[in-house]
């Protein structure tokens, strides 16, 4: 990995990219494919993060369901069954 961009976020590497090399450069596109890694990285982050909460909020949504079709039934049971 070049030095350009070894152990640098993307923003310090954004920043660094005006002053470094000129555009259309083996450095430039170096750092715009190193920039573009990073925001990846990031989005899979995200991703995963959302992925665990959308998961905890179906358990909590089908327990809800179980919980409301246990009275729905218990309900019906004593209406019909007195």
């Amino acid at each position: 990995m070049s030095s350009y961009v070894r152990n640098k976020d993307k923003n310090q590497i954004l920043e660094e990219m005006y002053t470094t090399a000129k555009p259309g450069s083996v450095v430039h596109e170096q750092q715009k494919m190193a920039i573009m890694v990073r925001c990846t990285e990031d989005l899979e982050k995200a991703i995963s993060k959302l992925n665990l909460r959308i998961t905890a909020l179906d358990t909590i949504l089908t327990l809800a369901t179980v919980v409301g079709s246990i009275a729905t039934a218990l309900m019906a049971y004593k209406t019909f069954f007195p």
